[in-house]
Parts: structure tokens; C-alpha cells; sequence
């Protein structure tokens, strides 16, 4: 328990670090051009997600990465919500649920016959790089915890580290895909114990931006809003 516990705190401090360097590196930026910081305040924005999550567990989760059919457990409906909440222009923080279940042909742990159900709960930290059009890229760490009824001891933390990207649609819906490696927080081969897992995800997000553009709002005819311009003014 006290190796779980030092291993949590020391991530949580990198996470700490990062985000004040982050921070301080923006209010720098802020304080030599106001206009700019102000424009930035009112661009925080809310992302939420809902969809599909793919779970590989088969005690090998940095081999086979594509052995679909014996290895990977998937539901045919949406098994996935997130929230997400912009710390600054580069950072935010996210929430996740994820479920699903074993089937027993499956393999778990390097064996099959086991069935069971798998449940993760995640706060993850996403650095994003610089946005490419429509595609935005970013980096993704946490925090979790996981249930898997599967195992001899199944409630169990770890750390997340990953890839994903969101590609916008529209200004305020998306496609989101995503990979996380999760490393099991054991005290013995933290690399290659049994607890680690890949989980991917596909989800459609939802964005909600103050001031934000508006998408599907858009005057048809600009003489209608010069006309109601017009008498404002009078």
C-alpha cells in the first residue's frame, strides 16, 4: 500500500509541475498583450463525449496489438462518456467512464474461459500539440482505477499514457480516437506485469465554448439584419 501511495504522489507532482510551467509560461504571455489574454479568458470551453471503448487484456499488451477477434473486447453500443474541461490554450482535464464485459473465448491474462466485467474510471491530463486544420492532436496521462471481475484481485489503480486526437466536424461537433496504454501500479515489474492493459476509443464529442462561433446560425439574407439595423438606430 505505502508503494501505491509513493508512486501516486510522485505522479501527481510531475502533473503539477507541468501544468504551473504551463501556466506561468501563459500569464507571461498574458501580461505583455491584455487584449490577447482577455480574448483567451472567454475561450474556455467544455468537450463532452460518448461512445464506443475497446479493451485488450490479454497479459501481452504490448504484442499482438491487432489480434482483433481473440484479444480485443468490444460492445456493439456506446460503453463510454467522457467530460472534458480546458485548463488553457494547451492543457485540459478529463474525466472518463468505460465499460464493458469478458467473454469467455476471449483471451484474458494469456488464457481463455474466463468471463467477467470491466469497469475504469480516469482523470487524465491532455497536452495538446498545435492544431492542424480540422485535426487536433494531443498527449494523454493520468490517473485511474479499474475493476475486472476476471482477476484474483480486482480493483486495482493505474497510470495512463497516451495518443489521441479530435477531428472536428463542424465548430462544435467531432470525432474523437484515442489509445491509452495503463500500467498497473504493482510493486514488482512495473512493465511487464499481468495488470497492464491497452484500451482504445472512438467517440463522438460535443464542444460548448463561450463566445464561441455559431455554427448553424447564419443570416441567409444580410438585408433582413441591415433592415433591423437600421431600426435600432432610428
Amino acid at each position: 500500500m505505502k508503494y501505491y501511495l509513493k508512486i501516486s504522489i510522485q505522479f501527481i507532482l510531475i502533473l503539477l509541475f507541468v501544468v504551473y510551467n504551463n501556466n506561468l509560461l501563459a500569464q507571461k504571455t498574458k501580461s505583455s498583450n491584455y487584449s490577447n489574454s482577455k480574448k483567451t479568458k472567454s475561450n474556455h470551453f467544455w468537450i463532452f463525449g460518448i461512445g464506443g471503448n475497446v479493451v485488450d487484456d490479454d497479459g501481452s499488451p504490448f504484442k499482438h496489438l491487432f489480434g482483433v477477434l481473440p484479444r480485443w473486447n468490444v460492445k456493439p453500443y456506446p460503453t463510454r462518456i467522457t467530460a472534458e474541461r480546458s485548463l488553457n490554450d494547451n492543457f485540459s482535464i478529463e474525466g472518463a467512464l468505460n465499460f464493458t464485459t469478458y467473454k469467455s473465448f476471449k483471451i484474458i491474462n494469456n488464457a481463455t474461459g474466463k468471463a467477467g466485467l470491466f469497469l475504469s474510471l480516469d482523470v487524465n491530463i491532455k497536452n495538446r500539440f498545435k492544431k492542424l486544420r480540422r485535426f487536433d492532436p494531443y498527449v494523454i496521462y493520468g490517473l485511474g482505477g479499474t475493476l475486472r471481475t476476471v482477476r484474483s484481485l480486482p480493483i486495482g489503480g493505474n497510470l495512463n499514457l497516451g495518443l489521441g486526437t479530435n477531428i472536428w466536424l463542424t465548430h462544435v461537433i467531432g470525432i474523437n480516437i484515442q489509445s491509452i496504454a495503463k500500467f498497473g501500479l504493482s510493486p514488482t515489474n512495473f512493465i511487464k506485469t499481468s495488470q497492464n492493459y491497452l484500451q482504445h476509443s472512438l467517440s463522438l464529442i460535443f464542444k460548448i465554448q463561450k463566445n464561441g462561433k455559431r455554427t448553424f446560425i447564419k443570416p441567409r439574407y444580410k438585408w433582413v439584419h441591415r433592415k433591423k439595423l437600421y431600426e435600432e438606430r432610428k
